[in-house]
């Protein structure tokens, strides 16, 4: 523990001494570098890699407040926003954090590429443990749908979950509702089909409400 203290007081010292160079220099906006290597971080971790992650996370998310400026999650590179993300994961896979900052947070920035960028990044984290992490690519599908309005993107989303892991039923009902944004009518029709043949579906309520949304597709 105090090797972790030591590391962690030494960061805070190189931050602390960069922000006065850039107090010293005016304040101009400084870029998102990459992050150290995963091997030099291993090491410098002394066993304690759980708290760098932490550490990591923590930098990345103060990184738009810069001394005299503030720079908005646009202008970031999110090449490198993914880099950080996906570092601080390598150190603590158990921990949620990285998905959630990169699909309540980053995720919503304006620009398609950004989204996409940070949606790419959560369907590849969720591939590596699906039962742990599908409730960050069921947001990535609502991002998806409704924020990129990418209805083949979504189906492909509620598709992998439905497909990778246990998930509740809510998620087969949403990829019905994709495909008839998509005017994939009979895949839709087949689909419901097999929610209420399958016998996963118990509650009453739930099925008529499923039924009542066959009949309005087959009408």
């Amino acid at each position: 523990m105090r090797r972790i203290s030591f590391f962690l007081a030494a960061m805070l010292i190189i931050q602390l001494a960069w922000q006065a160079e850039a107090r010293r220099e005016g304040a101009h906006e400084t870029k998102l570098p990459s992050p150290p290597q995963i091997a030099a971080l291993r090491l410098a971790s002394f066993d304690e890699s759980v708290m760098v992650s932490r550490y990591l996370m923590l930098y990345l998310q103060s990184f738009d407040i810069q001394p005299g400026i503030v720079v908005p999650y646009r202008d970031l590179d999110y090449g490198n926003v993914a880099k950080w993300l996906k570092r601080s994961m390598e150190l603590d896979e158990h921990d949620p954090y990285p998905l959630f900052a990169a699909s309540y947070i980053y995720a919503s920035a304006n620009e398609k590429a950004q989204k996409m960028r940070m949606l790419d990044f959560i369907y590849g984290e969720f591939l590596k443990q699906p039962e742990a992490r599908w409730p960050w690519l069921a947001r990535g599908y609502l991002v998806a749908r409704y924020g990129l309005h990418d209805f083949p993107l979504a189906a492909k989303y509620s598709a992998a979950l439905q497909e990778h892991a246990g998930v509740p039923n809510w998620v087969g009902e949403m990829t019905v509702f994709t495909l008839e944004d998509m005017g994939e009518l009979k895949s839709a029709k087949i689909l419901l089909g097999g929610m209420l043949a399958g016998g996963r579906i118990s509650d009453p309520n739930e099925v008529a409400f499923l039924k009542r949304e066959l009949g309005r597709i087959e009408n």
